[in-house]
């Protein structure tokens, strides 16, 4: 059995999740939330008559805060954690990731993320592109999805998909958007890695942000890709035009939120998708992709 785990993350339903499946060997969790969360989601497995312990395995998508931050907190308590190689050292030493992150949140790091603690190396286990994990009956694959970040897989088993950030944030009645964050977009992996999803032909892709899919997941992929692309262009004629990271923010803001508005967003969950998903960040992704990969492009 899947379930959804809502972390609350801030106090509201719906913004990021966590997804436990009921396997022979324990619960395989992928993703954690933040630890500001952990006890929400402590919460969360008691409905399900659960604790802690009894997740023997954490999958991560990637090691972004949201994402990863309560790792040390399942490892602490006995499970393995799975990460793609470029995550696990940042995993047993945070600190250059407390850095980076903190260059973007500030003060806010607390209140948003908690406390942020290494994972014992001995609870770290790297998977490589392809591999499989047992866990109980269930094969899960990990898939590398770099695009959103480098160091992202997505988890396969049986006909579901857990898609991590490379496969969109969706939440409410909203569509499906990409998130673009700094330091590591890159549009074209991004591309390649909606394609590999897509080969999988899954029946339910589980997302972060938030929940699953579970009808019509070519139209969800296919928005997710014209997003991709055009958002991206928006960035390049803005840059192609002179405008800079101070000019482009509130722009963004209002073009995403547009966005949202018109694929059936109300403006209420708006404001849970820039909880989710901070548009100011895609301006500093998007600006940082064009002149590192595409300067010529952008050139005056």
């Amino acid at each position: 059995m899947v379930h959804i785990l809502d972390t609350r993350q801030l106090g509201r339903p719906g913004i990021i999740a966590a997804t436990a499946v009921e396997t022979a060997d324990g619960i395989a969790l992928f993703d954690t939330g933040p630890e500001s969360t952990f006890q929400n989601i402590v919460g969360e497995l008691r409905k399900i008559g659960a604790a802690p312990e009894d997740v023997r395995h954490v999958f991560l998508s990637h090691i972004h805060f949201d994402h990863a931050g309560s790792a040390w907190r399942f490892a602490e308590a006995g499970a393995t954690i799975y990460v793609h190689s470029r995550g696990a050292r940042h995993l047993i030493d945070p600190a250059k990731l407390v850095e980076s992150a903190t260059r973007i949140f500030g003060d806010d790091m607390p209140k948003l993320w908690g406390r942020v603690a290494p994972v014992p190396e001995e609870r770290v286990r790297v998977l490589q592109d392809g591999e499989v994990v047992r866990v109980g009956a269930t094969d899960v694959r990990a898939i590398e999805t770099p695009g959103h970040a480098s160091h992202h897989h997505v988890y396969h088993w049986d006909e579901n998909v857990f898609g991590g950030d490379v496969a969109g944030v969706r939440i409410g009645s909203g569509p499906p958007i990409p998130p673009f964050v700094p330091p590591e977009l890159h549009v074209e992996s991004w591309l390649e890695s909606i394609d590999k999803i897509r080969a999988l032909h899954p029946a339910r892709l589980y997302l972060p942000h938030f929940g699953v899919v579970d009808r019509d997941i070519p139209a969800h992929l296919d928005q997710l890709e014209e997003r991709v692309r055009r958002w991206s262009a928006w960035f390049r004629d803005r840059m192609r035009a002179g405008e800079d990271e101070p000019q482009l923010i509130q722009p963004f803001a209002e073009y995403e939120a547009a966005d949202l508005l018109a694929g059936g967003a109300t403006r209420e969950i708006v404001r849970d998708y820039e909880t989710a998903d901070p548009s100011f960040m895609a301006v500093t992704a998007a600006l940082r992709y064009w002149r590192k990969y595409h300067a010529q492009d952008v050139a005056l």
